[in-house]
């Protein structure tokens, strides 16, 4: 690919099976993104197969990042997805449904999956303090144990000889390797370190994750006001359990917040 700039466009207009469009050539995102992969693999001398079978985790990682080109992936939801270790178990205990247990702890393992691994080396050019390495080390452990509950709630649900059990698996016990052939991938094949300054990524970040902190604040608030409407209407414990787990989320978001306060208003304004 050289310098040529890589421009993944969705197809529009010429029917599910048109292909994609990639600056001059047209070519599947899937196919360059596996094709990128699979050569990372080999210049950062960690080809497929080497110590288990895992072409599995080369279509995984391939599909995962065309997901993201167009927006189809979950680790872009916020109802799903947080940078805190807590507020992620927290949404895991509100359900007892399964597969949404399942579907929470892969998108967060998923989100540091192309979080360290697309952006890992803008993020360590930027950082000023010392102790970047070690904030690498406590987001790779999380993703290792996301992806090994994924893995867990995945067997149960479709069965320990599913493929998706087996790839999350993998990906919990060779995180770190994976990231850092995306990590290789994202400069020499996808040329976003070249193109986007090391200061740039670094705003980038921030702004995205300010972005994502105003969406889940929208989103912990909108829980609060229906578990709130709920248990004022029909007084079940699971209204208030829900109600309760929203205040503590929104508390942690807001330190200011009283839930005594809250109520008063709401029921002031509720009358009037």
């Amino acid at each position: 690919m050289g310098d040529q700039y890589v421009r993944l466009i969705p197809p529009q207009g010429e029917g599910a099976a048109a292909p994609w469009k990639v600056h001059v050539t047209r070519e599947d995102v899937g196919y360059f993104f596996i094709n990128s992969f699979l050569l990372s693999r080999i210049d950062a001398d960690m080809p497929s197969g080497t110590t288990e079978y895992d072409e599995d985790v080369n279509v995984y990682t391939a599909s995962l990042l065309a997901g993201v080109v167009t927006g189809r992936e979950d680790l872009l939801r916020a109802d799903l997805v947080s940078h805190r270790d807590t507020d992620v178990f927290a949404r895991v205990e509100a359900t007892k449904d399964q597969r949404h247990r399942y579907r929470v702890y892969k998108a967060n393992a998923d989100y540091l999956y192309v979080s360290l691994g697309v952006f890992s080396g803008g993020q360590e050019a930027a950082a000023s303090s010392d102790d970047f390495e070690e904030r690498q080390q406590v987001l790779t452990g999380r993703g290792m144990s996301y992806y090994h509950f994924a893995a867990a709630y995945a067997e149960r649900l479709y069965g320990s000889r599913a493929g998706v059990s087996e790839v999350m698996g993998k990906l919990s016990r060779n995180f770190e390797a994976y990231t850092k052939i995306m990590a290789w991938m994202s400069g020499e094949y996808l040329h976003l370190l070249k193109r986007i300054s090391a200061g740039e990524v670094y705003h980038l970040s921030r702004d995205a994750q300010t972005r994502f902190e105003s969406e889940h604040r929208t989103h912990v608030w909108n829980e609060l006001l229906e578990s709130y409407v709920d248990w004022q209407r029909t007084h079940a414990q699971e209204a208030r359990r829900r109600l309760h787990r929203a205040a503590r989320a929104l508390r942690k978001i807001d330190p200011e917040f009283s839930f005594r306060s809250f109520r008063e208003r709401w029921n002031d304004r509720s009358e009037s």
